[in-house]
């Protein structure tokens, strides 16, 4: 079966300045985003607990995530404990002790893109990362990015599910500038990557990548929050998904 990867063209900028502090529990409020997230989350639902029940367990996740996420550094990749983890086997048994974990890398993922991604459109990877898409020179500013794009934080991966990494709009800005090291030979994937990279680049844009995400529920959110329909008729569209 394997798995399934795809790129979409995300905030980073509201990222870091909105989200992450809500998150973190200094700006806002997690109850009405958690709650949506639960809907599509847990197995049937959350319509048969009663309204009391609802909030209990609403609160109790709320403060688990602002918990994890106080943990993290600035770039909101690393985690204090789990970076000091030297082996696989440590890390991923201090990840199973974390308290809801599993749950937080799901909310995480459902956060991201309810309010500062579109998950369609996307660029569909399929197994691989962006780099099996190029010829990429080694030692060069492309490979630095295209790697750190490419490279699973294992923290929101670790069960092969969830976002896998990001890069901002200044690692954008410095790979455009450098694009031509991105050589390729017949490739639609590469030429729809090389479309997202522009259009990220000339609107002040990251890109973020995830593997096998919930796209049922990721979906269903509001879309075109980045750009409306009629900018997308205007773009090349050769690599790039609008529909399942």
């Amino acid at each position: 079966m394997g798995y399934w990867c795809s790129l979409h063209l995300f905030d980073d900028s509201k990222f870091y300045c909105e989200v992450i502090p809500v998150l973190k529990g200094e700006t806002g409020d997690l109850t009405e985003i958690c709650l949506q997230f639960l809907k599509t989350h847990l197995v049937g639902g959350i319509s048969r607990f009663t309204e009391a029940e609802r909030e209990r367990m609403v609160e109790n996740y709320v403060e688990k995530f602002i918990s994890i996420s106080k943990s993290f550094d600035e770039t909101f990749k690393k985690q204090d404990e789990f970076i000091q983890k030297i082996s696989y086997e440590e890390r991923n048994k201090f990840l199973s002790t974390l308290d809801a974990h599993y749950e937080f890398c799901r909310f995480f993922e459902y956060y991201l893109f309810a309010a500062c991604a579109d998950f369609f459109p996307h660029l569909g990877l399929g197994k691989g990362g962006v780099s099996r898409r190029f010829e990429i020179p080694a030692r060069t500013v492309t490979e630095n990015v295209i790697s750190e794009l490419d490279n699973w934080n294992e923290f929101f991966s670790a069960y092969g599910m969830g976002i896998t990494n990001w890069i901002s709009n200044e690692d954008v800005q410095i790979l455009y500038l450098d694009k031509e090291n991105l050589k390729f030979e017949d490739s639609e994937l590469a030429e729809g990557f090389l479309t997202l990279l522009e259009i990220a680049y000339n609107n002040n844009l990251g890109l973020v990548c995830g593997v096998d995400m919930n796209e049922k529920a990721l979906e269903l959110l509001p879309q075109n929050k980045l750009f409306d329909k009629d900018f997308w008729k205007k773009q090349k569209q050769t690599g790039i998904w609008f529909e399942r």
